[in-house]
């Protein structure tokens, strides 16, 4: 029997539902025992028992206040280090994996990179190029999310290419939700450089007679930008926390999410975008190509091309019922295929068993 600690010690839904969707998925096998390591407050649902430990760790994975409570840490790692597994398999970036690294015993250890080149302008864009660099150094196994940045990866941390593997995303995946016809558009994520916020406010004020849900916080250079995007008359702005209901909501009642990024690793959006049977329309940066088939599970547009994007937009909301609900559909079996943690357990085995 294999025995499996995942760890995801960020305050990030998605890095928590895919981390949790995995445990799920491998707690069903039997020749797999396998144990959760947390943040004590979840953003999305969990079923505890004794094979998931909570923990009031740093929310964040730069230093605060609460990375210097050594008791905590120290218990934790003599717990995991006790626990004798077989594989550590880190999904997300923190401080305190380091030193679970160190003190993992004979456990393979596995930390997934989201980000081979951190986003410019981005607040914590030094803060994750010493954590790849760090993490390079002391796991075992680098796991990347896309193809695109593979040799890349090899070439900015000097990784030997046997260090490295691919794996793609994944997340629970719920059932088919039927189209609700809004005309609506929604651009869901930080308004920040990388995301594109400045492309965002043109296509709006390209798109007159289209309503756009915009929901994300805000980041300080881009504060300018979001009150120009309230003064929209066709905008509607949310830049509190939004629950995860809320979240679920906002991606229903849209037809189309938007994503004119600046520039992009991979996108969870786009995989809560077809989980909830929406399609897409993004830039083609980054390893997003790899995440849409263009034409069926959304329109992918040249880079920086803001009219462009809104012209894409304008014929996408002009489709019938019937041609877009045909989208609709195959946004989610594709997305299903691809992405649903019950179609990846096999694949993460897998690689857990090399």
């Amino acid at each position: 029997m294999k025995k499996v600690l995942l760890v995801t010690l960020s305050d990030n839904a998605d890095h928590q539902d895919t981390a949790f969707g995995m445990y799920e998925e491998l707690k069903k096998r039997k020749d797999w025992d396998v144990y959760l390591l947390c943040i004590r407050t979840p953003k999305v649902e969990l079923q505890t028992s004794d094979h998931t430990w909570l923990i009031d760790c740093p929310e964040r994975p730069g230093v605060t206040q609460k990375t210097f409570n050594l008791p905590l840490l120290f218990s934790v790692m003599h717990r995991v280090r006790k626990a004798h597994f077989d594989a550590i398999y880190f999904e997300s970036l923190h401080t305190w994996n380091l030193p679970l690294m160190m003190f993992s015993g004979k456990a393979k250890t596995y930390q997934v990179v989201h980000e081979v080149i951190p986003h410019e302008g981005d607040s914590q864009v030094k803060m994750v190029d010493l954590m790849n660099k760090a993490v390079v150094k002391l796991t075992d196994t680098i796991v990347l999310r896309n193809k695109t940045y593979i040799n890349e990866m090899i070439k900015r941390y000097k990784i030997t290419p046997e260090r490295l593997k691919y794996l793609e995303l994944w997340r629970r995946y719920p059932q088919y939700t039927a189209p609700v016809h809004s005309g609506r558009a929604l651009f869901f994520g930080r308004i920040n450089p990388y995301k594109g916020a400045d492309n965002l406010l043109e296509i709006i004020r390209l798109c007159p007679d289209i309503q756009f849900d915009v929901i994300g916080r805000v980041d300080p250079q881009m504060k300018e930008v979001a009150q120009q995007l309230a003064k929209e008359p066709n905008v509607k702005l949310n830049n509190d926390y939004v629950t995860d209901q809320e979240m679920q909501d906002a991606f229903i009642n849209c037809d189309w999410v938007i994503l004119p990024y600046n520039s992009a690793s991979q996108s969870g959006v786009i995989i809560d975008a077809y989980k909830y049977s929406r399609p897409v329309i993004a830039f083609a940066v980054g390893a997003i190509p790899e995440q849409v088939d263009d034409g069926k599970s959304g329109y992918l547009v040249e880079p920086g091309n803001n009219p462009k994007f809104a012209e894409k937009l304008k014929e996408a909301v002009s489709l019938s019922h019937e041609a877009y609900d045909a989208i609709s559909r195959y946004s989610y079996q594709y997305g299903s295929e691809k992405y649903a943690a019950s179609g990846a357990v096999e694949r993460f085995m897998e690689l857990l068993n090399q």
